[in-house]
């Protein structure tokens, strides 16, 4: 599983999401699973070579706007130094805007956007990692995450409710969110959440999905959580689903799952 990620490698060090010119966040989510391996080493020298001049990294093939996301995980899968510094210094200027009544921001997709899940998720772990002081950012965005929380726990990409109706939740966005929890005291919200996602992991298959519901156990219940056997193995069913759709990034995710060290998304 490995050396498929690494066979997955463009020449310029970077990786795409399927094939084609390599992208940010399948190039950050590769050097995070590979770790200090060879290939995970040029992909973080990738990274260096494409942040932008304000500290972000935006699309090669599409918009020049600078992505949220890609920008938290290149600031997990870097070593420290500059690079890192400056994406840590943009996360903290491209919250989302305020929208009135609510004062929570959070981050978006990307600039200028309303805070959603995925992204503030990202960004809050990067700053707990490497920025642990910035606690006005990070208490900001894990109450967006509070205010976000479906009825019953968990999260879909976005608001609870639409015209209403509440929401039902998604294992993966439930598993990110998580993820970037450690290390919260929102006791209830963590295992609201948790209880949902042991309860329907088994229903939303797929590689992505099932590779972030073994690192949200890992990392939030520990080995002895009674799902993360069964978590392992089911994902260890699915690779060869996601080898043959060609997703590097559910792929990379997968290897960091089963494979590789967590530690690059752990918070002490």
């Amino acid at each position: 599983m490995s050396e498929e990620l690494r066979s997955r490698a463009n020449e310029d060090g970077g990786f795409a999401p399927s094939q084609g010119a390599s992208e940010p966040e399948p190039t950050a989510i590769a050097a995070l699973a590979l770790g200090a391996d060879p290939v995970g080493e040029k992909a973080r020298s990738w990274l260096r070579a494409h942040q932008r001049r304000d500290g972000t990294w935006a699309p090669v093939a599409g918009p020049p706007r600078p992505t949220i996301t890609a920008t938290a995980l290149a600031a997990l899968a870097l070593e420290h130094g500059d690079e890192r510094t400056r994406a840590l210094d943009a996360l903290g200027r491209l919250r989302a805007p305020v929208l009135a009544p609510s004062p929570l921001r959070g981050w978006g997709w990307t600039p200028r956007m309303f805070g959603w899940v995925e992204p503030t998720a990202w960004a809050m772990l990067a700053l707990k990692r490497h920025r642990p002081n910035a606690r006005g950012l990070i208490d900001d965005g894990e109450r967006v995450l509070a205010d976000r929380e479906c009825v019953g726990g968990g999260w879909n990409y976005g608001n609870r409710t639409v015209y209403r109706q509440d929401l039902g939740p998604y294992v993966q966005t439930t598993a990110v969110a998580l993820i970037s929890l450690q290390g919260s005291e929102q006791r209830d919200l963590v295992d609201r959440s948790l209880h949902l996602l042991r309860a329907r992991w088994r229903d939303e298959a797929g590689a992505l999905s099932t590779a972030m519901t073994v690192l949200a156990l890992q990392l939030l219940a520990g080995a002895s959580d009674p799902d993360l056997a069964a978590a392992r193995d089911a994902l260890s069913r699915e690779i060869a689903a996601t080898v043959s759709f060609g997703d590097t990034g559910a792929l990379a995710w997968s290897v960091l799952a089963l494979a590789g060290d967590v530690d690059a998304l752990t918070v002490s």
